[in-house]
C-alpha cells in the first residue's frame, strides 16, 4: 500500500481508503486470532449504532515467564473489568489495535480528522487506537468490547 515505512496511522488510512467491505478489521503484526474473533465482531456490529468493536487480548506464551504471567493479567483486568464496564454503556474508550473492527462507512466520515491530531504543534505517531475510539464516540457512534 505505501512504498515505505510511514507508521501505524499512514497504514491504516491507506488500507481504509482502498477497502471496500462494511467492516473493516485491524490486527496488530504480532497478534494471532481465534477462529471466531471475526464471527463474534461482526455480529456485534450489526447494530449500525456500534462503530467499533474490540475483541479479548491475552498474552501469548503467558505462563511462561513472570513477565508473560503479569502482562496478560494487564489485559484480563483492561479487558474484563475497564473495557467491560465501559461497553455497558456503549462507550469503550479505546478500542485495542490488537484486535478492533471498525465501522468502514464510520471511518470514512473520520479519515481527515484521524490523519491530522497533532500533540504540541507536530503530527502525532503514538495513541492511534485511543485518538480513532474517541472520534467515533464524539461522531455519536457507540464502541463495544466483545468478550
Amino acid at each position: 500500500l505505501l512504498r515505505q515505512n510511514a507508521g501505524k496511522r499512514k497504514a491504516q488510512i491507506a488500507a481504509i481508503r482502498r477497502s471496500s467491505g462494511d467492516l473493516v478489521l485491524n490486527v496488530d503484526s504480532d497478534t494471532v486470532i481465534d477462529a471466531d474473533v471475526i464471527t463474534k465482531l461482526a455480529s456485534k456490529m450489526s447494530d449500525p449504532e456500534i462503530g467499533a468493536s474490540m475483541g479479548q487480548l491475552t498474552a501469548s506464551h503467558r505462563n511462561d515467564t513472570w513477565l508473560t504471567r503479569l502482562i496478560d493479567m494487564e489485559y484480563w483486568l483492561a479487558c474484563n473489568e475497564e473495557r467491560a464496564a465501559q461497553a455497558r454503556f456503549g462507550a469503550v474508550m479505546c478500542c485495542c489495535g490488537p484486535c478492533a473492527m471498525y465501522r468502514r462507512s464510520a471511518l470514512v466520515l473520520l479519515l481527515d480528522q484521524y490523519e491530522a491530531q497533532f500533540f504540541r504543534g507536530k503530527p502525532s505517531d503514538f495513541g492511534e487506537d485511543r485518538h480513532l475510539t474517541i472520534l467515533m464516540l464524539k461522531a455519536g457512534f457507540r464502541t463495544e468490547y466483545v468478550p
